[in-house]
């Protein structure tokens, strides 16, 4: 099933909630409260928010298409899922050189705390829902399937197309 993430940005509150679940999960915390504040351990930047002109936007791995990053990937550690169609980043084999950061058009790529390996958004495959998802309680971030979310990005544009809001 390709899992796709979806975001509404009239929904976000900028909140962070989404930001905070992931780091937490990157670390392998279940609640804030449980952090070791004293370990000076950083969590990876897989997830964060930003203004563009005004509207909330999530800085994160769109699992492109034709991914630039896995094409640059100079140690084949970025890599497509066939299974589930989203790009993967294997850590054990980053050399950490930064190609696939400099070519990602969504500054969705980071250099992990250690400074050796890049880290990036793997969609959580081993959970049903990403916890970013789970932590979103506007809405404004969900989980879609890609063949559900292209009908209905179809079904809205020609609805703006031919002007049908839906009152008839």
């Amino acid at each position: 099933m390709n899992r796709v993430l979806v975001f509404r940005s009239e929904r976000c509150l900028m909140c962070h909630s989404c930001v905070l679940a992931c780091e937490l999960k990157a670390i392998g915390v279940e609640e804030p409260r449980d952090l070791d504040l004293n370990s000076g351990k950083k969590p990876p930047r897989r997830l964060s928010m930003a203004l563009a002109e005004g509207t909330p936007w999530p800085e994160r791995c769109r699992h492109c298409t034709q991914a630039p990053c896995a094409e640059a990937c100079i140690s084949g550690s970025i890599v497509r899922d066939e299974e589930s169609s989203a790009v993967r980043h294997r850590p054990e084999t980053c050399v950490g050189c930064g190609t696939c950061q400099l070519v990602c058009p969504f500054n969705a790529i980071a250099l992990d705390e250690t400074g050796d390996c890049m880290t990036k958004c793997n969609l959580c495959p081993e959970d049903a829902t990403p916890r970013c998802v789970s932590a979103c309680l506007t809405g404004a971030l969900t989980l879609s399937s890609g063949d559900c979310h292209a009908q209905e990005k179809k079904r809205n544009y020609a609805k703006e197309i031919t002007g049908d809001r839906g009152n008839g």
